[in-house]
């Protein structure tokens, strides 16, 4: 039997087939068939994820509080033998999803799917906000903080030299966003969205991140995986619709445009510091990858710069159309 299969009979009681699911850069998942059902299993990366308890107690309370909200909008956690949300079996953290019917996009055909993906992040966003207990505790301390990933940075080796005058232009982005004011998903790009027939999203994925954080860190991955690496104005304006018209946030025309941005030359360079660090965050089949996953990220850095009087216009339009709708809103209560 495999470490996986092993797993899901010791854990869960469950005999099935198992096979890798997807290509996730974090944690270990795979695909368990049954007779009758099926599930995602999943192990948890311990170098990414050191904190499990705190993990699992966020993924545990939001998971719940969504399904509340809209049955289905997340996987559920199928409760091990003993009635925990996971098993530890030499010394690995697994656990088990019900699968989320529905089908992913890896890359967007249309401007509708960009808005419906904007929805549904927005949403998902709305909902966060009344999340009952205490505040989320960040599983990754850190995260999305681009000035922890500067650090990061200068803490490790030296890049070329072209690289490290690339981010030392682009240091200043670290002072925006830095206050927190929501609680956010923490991972929300179109990876982590299920669409179903008629185009919508039904289901979001990946809890691992929900955190207090702040709402454009959201926003700008979001634009970032819709994007699909063009900085294309109508699709941004796509995406910023559908999320402004559910998360029920104040964006100024700078956050909407400069949040992309921001999450951009963040993941490029927590890529190139994984690379330097000899790919201990992110898997690779070799070495090296990690680094051409920074380029790829710094050179659609640059074209999002370059498109900047087109991405002004489109928010403009767009803050300038939600103020007269709420405008609109507030006479019509005072009317009644």
């Amino acid at each position: 039997m495999t470490s996986a299969q092993i797993a899901l009979a010791e854990g869960w009681g469950v005999r099935a087939i198992v096979s890798p699911l997807g290509s996730g850069r974090i944690n270990d998942s795979y695909l368990a068939q049954g007779a009758e059902d099926r599930w995602v299993l999943q192990r948890i990366n311990p170098f990414v994820f050191r904190r499990p308890d705190v993990l699992m107690d966020n993924v545990a309370r939001v998971s719940v509080h969504f399904n509340t909200k809209h049955p289905g909008w997340t996987p559920t956690l199928i409760p091990t033998r003993d009635g925990a949300n996971h098993a530890q079996l030499d010394g690995d953290i697994w656990r088990l999803w019900s699968y989320a019917n529905g089908r992913s996009l890896a890359k967007l055909d249309n401007d509708r799917q960009a808005e419906a993906a904007g929805r549904a992040v927005g949403q998902t966003h709305r909902w966060l906000q009344d999340l009952p207990g205490p505040r989320l505790d960040a599983a990754i301390p850190g995260h999305l903080q681009l000035d922890r990933c500067l650090a990061a940075f200068d803490a490790g080796p030296d890049a070329e030299p072209e690289l490290m005058d690339f981010i030392d232009a682009r240091r200043h982005l670290a002072t925006r966003f830095r206050e927190c004011n929501s609680t956010i998903h923490g991972d929300g790009h179109l990876d982590n969205l299920m669409f179903g027939e008629d185009g919508n999203v039904v289901a979001v994925l990946d809890l691992d991140t929900v955190m207090w954080g702040h709402w454009a860190w959201d926003f700008g991955d979001l634009v970032r995986s819709v994007l699909g690496g063009q900085a294309l104005p109508t699709r941004f304006a796509a995406a910023a619709r559908g999320y402004l018209g559910a998360a029920n946030v104040q964006a100024s025309v700078d956050d909407l445009v400069m949040a992309p941005r921001y999450i951009t030359f963040m993941i490029g360079l927590r890529y190139l510091t994984d690379h330097l660090d000899g790919d201990r965050y992110f898997k690779v089949g070799a070495h090296g990858e990690n680094r051409q996953r920074a380029l790829d990220r710094f050179r659609f850095l640059q074209a999002l710069e370059a498109a900047e009087p087109a991405f002004m216009d489109s928010a403009a339009s767009l803050v300038e159309t939600r103020g007269l709708e709420d405008g609109l809103n507030d006479d019509d209560d005072r009317d009644h």
